[in-house]
């Protein structure tokens, strides 16, 4: 029994009910809650109309069978509070090892808010992109008659005047692209278009663009190690962000000295670009500031030209590809900007692909005995007749199902960041199993498998869905829709090989693909 000063300290609604069913005890959160509800309560279905009635049947069926399968169960459930009012919560039914259970349910208040907060950010964004349109209408007014004016026969000092209007009109201008296109970014309205994108060749480029201002400063520039990882990005978007980062670590960066850019593959079939400084750095109290519009730091009384929307905006564009942004730096040594995006594997662009099909970028030659993206070193090598195709949004998933597939298998697994790409990746890698996330970032699951069993290749690989929902009902849909299985996570090996049964024959550790 869970002593009861415990059960009182904590914050979630908390029931502990016996194997029989009846309610043994209640945290004073769930008292409080529960009310006069609670009072001469004995079994647990006394508490039927805390539960709103559209969520009854759908627990009805599924939280048994989770307990008898799992032991648990947790998903989101609206509760009725003592004045009949319904709230999200979330739920969570834990078995013991005594035949009981207990129950905590979790208000998703902070939750709500937090979604408020973030709708009124997207207001302000909204009122300022408005504003940077109306702003635009006189600029382009006044830097018009200026450049008439430009053309005029006058005087030397006032030419210089005009000068100094166009180039200070021309500043506003791009502070107010730069004003919109954040706000349109944080609205979520953001001009993106992801693709595959030669990571070398972007940097390389915006490398050589700078080469001016490097020359000025006496800074040497520095590309390691320079491996072609194909990101999954916007081209033009990754190159903007670049010329910020390379940039900023020319300006900020300590004359005489070296800026160095890597390009580093990270486990769970990503890029991490790091762009590193040896200048000044930044206080420790100054980092949290970092990617504030506006925010430049201290660096206005430097005499370093710059709005302080870079930053800001580099984020911003990271986040929108899918990225992640961060920085570190230390104060008096320098500072070292890392942009994460996720890659996009294309060892088999010259097996399988079209020979007449310029994809825009120079593909990866493909490499027999090294690792697959996210594989760790010192496990066994991969079973090039065992190839999986991964498709998952999140990173930490992706690792997780290649280092399993790897060591149980010996698998090679291709990992794919989203559904736009799955298609092609099926195409070109011939696998034996397509694996798919239940939650993708760009497209539901069921269109996904629709996609690949209508297509004369893809259509011919079993697709298994990896997911954590045990609702009947939804692996229902997806059998429909063409998965041959569905299995749970985290990844059981042994699922995978018994909802599609004939892709493995594990005999004294080798393991055949039967390819189509």
């Amino acid at each position: 029994m869970v002593p009861r000063t415990l059960l009182d300290a904590l914050t979630s609604l908390v029931v502990l009910v016996g194997a029989d069913g009846r309610v043994l005890d209640a945290g004073a959160a769930a008292r409080t809650f529960l009310g006069e509800r609670l009072a001469g309560t004995i079994h647990l279905r006394d508490l039927i109309d805390v539960v709103e009635p559209s969520s009854r049947v759908r627990l009805r069926d599924v939280v048994p069978r989770a307990l008898s399968r799992t032991g648990q169960w947790r998903g989101t459930v609206d509760l009725v509070d003592t004045a009949g009012n319904p709230a999200p919560y979330l739920l969570s039914v834990r078995a013991d090892p005594d035949g009981g259970f207990v129950i905590a349910a979790q208000d998703t208040e902070d939750v709500r808010a937090r979604e408020a907060a973030e709708r009124e950010s997207r207001a302000k964004d909204e009122f300022v992109a408005r504003l940077g349109h109306e702003l635009r209408t006189p600029l382009n007014a006044v830097l018009g008659f200026a450049q008439l004016l430009e053309l005029e026969p006058l005087a030397p000092e006032l030419h210089d005047d005009v000068e100094r209007i166009i180039t200070g009109g021309r500043h506003m201008q791009a502070l107010i692209d730069d004003v919109l296109d954040l706000a349109r970014l944080r609205a979520g309205r953001g001009d993106i278009n992801k693709g595959p994108v030669n990571v070398l060749e972007i940097v390389q480029g915006v490398v050589e663009l700078v080469e001016p201002l490097a020359a000025q400063r006496g800074i040497r520039r520095v590309i390691s190690p320079a491996e072609p990882l194909v990101a999954d990005a916007d081209r033009r978007r990754l190159w903007q962000v670049l010329l910020n980062l390379v940039g900023n670590a020319l300006k900020y960066g300590r004359e005489g000295g070296t800026v160095r850019v890597g390009i580093v593959p990270v486990t769970g079939g990503r890029v991490r670009i790091e762009v590193e400084d040896d200048g000044n750095g930044l206080p420790p109290e100054a980092m949290n500031r970092l990617f504030r519009p506006f925010e430049r730091l201290g660096a206005e009384r430097s005499g370093v030209e710059g709005s302080g929307l870079g930053l800001a905006l580099s984020h911003a564009l990271v986040t929108a590809m899918g990225g992640v942004l961060t920085a570190a730096s230390r104060y008096r040594v320098g500072s070292v900007f890392a942009v994460v995006l996720d890659t996009i594997d294309v060892r088999f662009d010259d097996a399988y692909g079209d020979p007449d099909d310029d994809d825009g970028f120079a593909p990866v030659p493909a490499v027999t005995d090294r690792p697959s993206a996210g594989s760790e070193p010192g496990t066994e090598p991969v079973d090039s007749r065992l190839r999986v195709v991964h498709v998952s949004g999140d990173p930490a998933t992706r690792a997780m199902v290649t280092h399993v597939l790897r060591s149980s298998l010996g698998a090679d697994t291709v990992c794919v960041p989203r559904a736009a790409l799955a298609l092609d990746a099926v195409r070109r890698s011939r696998p034996a199993l397509v694996l798919l996330d239940r939650i993708l970032p760009d497209a539901p699951v069921e269109e996904l498998l629709r996609v690949l069993a209508a297509d004369a290749t893809a259509g011919q690989v079993p697709a298994v869905v990896l997911t954590t929902d045990d609702d009947p009902r939804d692996l229902t849909k997806l059998r429909q829709a063409g998965a041959v299985g569905v299995v749970g996570a985290p990844l059981d090996v042994n699922a995978v090989i018994a909802a599609a049964g004939h892709l493995a024959v594990r005999n004294g550790g080798r393991h055949q693909a039967a390819h189509q």
